[in-house]
């Protein structure tokens, strides 16, 4: 191998077997950022690409030489893993078409004709190298791209495993404490109602009535919160068929009429339609709107009267539940059913945070809506809108 010209950057390999023609094509290179270095034959070129250490940018390959001619190289260039993406440009006097269709078919990347025009020359081999040059810089920012989304992906994988293992933890948690706070509690619940009956003339009938509020609470909080973990981990399955509105806007009446025995409570019922079912579970529909009603007794005091309003929307049906309360107050009613908002109202759970995120969640189950308005002569209202009918309920498959 025998080097004519030093340059920095990209090395060119010339085969031609008329040293003549490589004089001049040096000399036309000359000046330029090239390592310019040549071989007299084919098998001479082959052996300096394939063992050299040095690295080739781009070959200017003569395609009439004894031996092995320049297509018979470029067919082996193209074979070889190693070398296949090595630009080529063929030099050759014929500049009848069946020669280019041969070397282009082979794989070359060009043709330059001599005699050589000097600007031609310059400009065919600047766009092979620049090619090059773009491709390895494409290909080098694939592979760092592939190597981050790699890292990333395994963040990722990392961080679901960590997840699942949380959410599984969060729900073991809160299934534990539901079981392990109602089972006491009921006991004290079933007790507590065999003393108020044994100790009816005694002073401490109110400290048991106030005990026996606050179990059914406590009971109640357990309840809801293994309600909302299995819903928001899927895991609740859901019983839809069709139930009465009417009938459990009434049971919810009774109810509290005999749970607030120390509140004024007075019913109504406006049923502006005679076709009161709609699609839903049960006992999912019941347990909002006994929240609702609870969250409205609550916010009237002493006094409280609560409307159970039914009406037709189109094909939906809407439930509205309405209090003559303190409503709610204005700065929360933009984060009103944000999931267990500290700063969010609460469903008469004294700081416990299970608010109307509650009711949302189950509404969004059964693809409903929700919505709460402040009435202008004082009190609230809770509107629950329910589809008039789906294939199944949201989150199931």
């Amino acid at each position: 191998m025998t080097q004519i010209y030093k340059s920095q950057d990209i090395n060119i390999l010339i085969v031609d077997d008329n040293i003549e023609n490589i004089q001049i094509i040096g000399q036309i290179l000359m000046g330029q950022n090239y390592n310019l270095s040549f071989a007299t034959s084919g098998s001479e070129a082959l052996h300096m690409l394939m063992e050299a250490e040095q690295k080739y940018d781009l070959l200017l390959l003569d395609v009439l030489m004894p031996g092995q001619d320049g297509f018979s190289v470029c067919r082996k260039i193209r074979s070889n893993p190693a070398l296949s993406q090595l630009p080529i440009i063929f030099l050759t006097a014929k500049a009848d078409s069946k020669s280019v269709l041969t070397g282009l078919e082979l794989g070359a990347n060009d043709y330059i004709f001599t005699p050589f025009n000097n600007r031609e020359l310059l400009l065919r081999v600047k766009t092979q190298i620049d090619l090059k040059k773009q491709r390895e810089a494409l290909e080098t920012f694939n592979q760092s791209l592939e190597e981050i989304i790699a890292q990333r992906t395994e963040q990722l994988h990392l961080a679901l495993s960590k997840l699942e293992i949380l959410e599984q933890a969060k729900s073991n948690f809160l299934r534990l404490i539901s079981h392990e706070l109602r089972t006491p509690l009921n006991i004290i619940s079933g007790f507590t109602e065999i003393l108020q009956e044994s100790l009816q003339n005694t002073a401490h009938v109110g400290d048991l009535a106030e005990l026996k509020t606050s179990t059914d609470q406590l009971i109640s909080l357990a309840e809801t919160a293994l309600l909302i973990t299995e819903i928001q981990l899927g895991k609740y399955a859901p019983d839809f068929s069709l139930i009465d509105l009417k009938a459990i806007c009434k049971e919810n009446a009774r109810r509290y009429q005999k749970s607030f025995k120390g509140v004024y409570l007075q019913f109504h019922f406006n049923y502006a339609q005679n076709d009161s079912k709609v699609y839903g579970d049960h006992n999912l529909i019941d347990n909002i709107v006994g929240k609702v009603t609870e969250n409205a007794i609550n916010a009237c005091g002493d006094r409280c009267e609560i409307t159970f309003q039914l009406t037709r929307e189109g094909e939906n049906t809407v439930l509205e539940i309405n209090d003559d309360g303190t409503g709610f107050d204005a700065k929360d009613m933009e984060q009103i059913f944000e999931k267990f908002s500290k700063e969010g109202p609460d469903l008469n759970y004294d700081g416990f945070g299970l608010g109307l995120s509650t009711v949302k969640l189950v509404m969004d189950l059964h693809r409903g809506k929700v919505s709460v308005r402040n009435h202008e002569q004082g009190g609230a209202s809770v509107r629950l809108e329910f589809p008039k009918s789906y294939s199944s309920p949201a989150g199931t498959p």
